[in-house]
């Protein structure tokens, strides 16, 4: 891991603290994860790379595979989130359950990482960012809903994330309905998490997905 991440630390005077807190975040996701496939490198100032983790998303006591990634932001958790209310976590780290980490869907993937600091805001369980377009080509649906995660490993990271003594959330990107989203907006978030498990949501982004309302 540290000859992958050699490159990011220049000059002579050892690792910056951005490079420790960096390192320190891989380093729980590839505890859980293992090594990511592939890394998205971000050459902005404000980086946010996005690791590509591969994954076989049929639970091990059932027979067959439907094999994916998990997406995981490394980097918006670097800066405090402002305007938080009540227990809200003050740091985030973005996860996407994609078929394949196309170019498009880690520019989206990470667009949303840096919206929190565009817009001076937060995010957290059950927020939405609704689009005026599509974000992603096939699908109809544009508004992103972040939920945390179910699966074993990935409530595990967010358990063990923390940067400079915070505790950081791990996030789950979903793309939504018009519909849903009134949904949610009508009888709030617990109906539409229902919703989900009666239809047996997929835990794979499926741009082809048809809205349950």
């Amino acid at each position: 891991m540290l000859s992958r991440l050699a490159k990011f630390v220049s000059g002579s005077s050892g690792p910056s603290p951005a490079t420790d807190l960096y390192r320190h975040r891989l380093a729980v996701y590839e505890r859980e994860l293992d090594e990511p496939e592939r890394t998205f490198t971000d050459g902005a100032e404000r980086r946010i790379d996005i690791h590509a983790f591969g994954r076989d998303f049929v639970p091990e006591c059932r027979e067959g595979s439907d094999e994916g990634y998990v997406l995981l932001t490394n980097g918006m958790s670097e800066q405090r989130m402002s305007g938080l209310h009540g227990d809200a976590k003050p740091r985030a780290e973005l996860m996407w359950y994609v078929r394949e980490p196309t170019e498009e869907i880690c520019a989206n993937l990470r667009w949303v990482a840096n919206l929190p600091f565009i817009d001076t805001t937060w995010f957290g369980f059950g927020h939405r960012v609704a689009l005026p377009r599509p974000p992603v080509a096939e699908t109809d649906f544009q508004t992103f809903l972040f939920l945390t995660p179910i699966i074993g490993p990935d409530k595990r990271i967010a358990e063990a994330l923390e940067i400079a003594g915070d505790p950081v959330e791990i996030l789950t990107v979903n793309l939504i309905s018009h519909q849903e989203l009134a949904l949610i907006k009508s009888e709030g978030l617990d109906s539409f998490l229902d919703l989900l498990d009666e239809n047996d949501y997929p835990p794979i982004f499926d741009p082809a997905r048809k809205s349950y309302v």
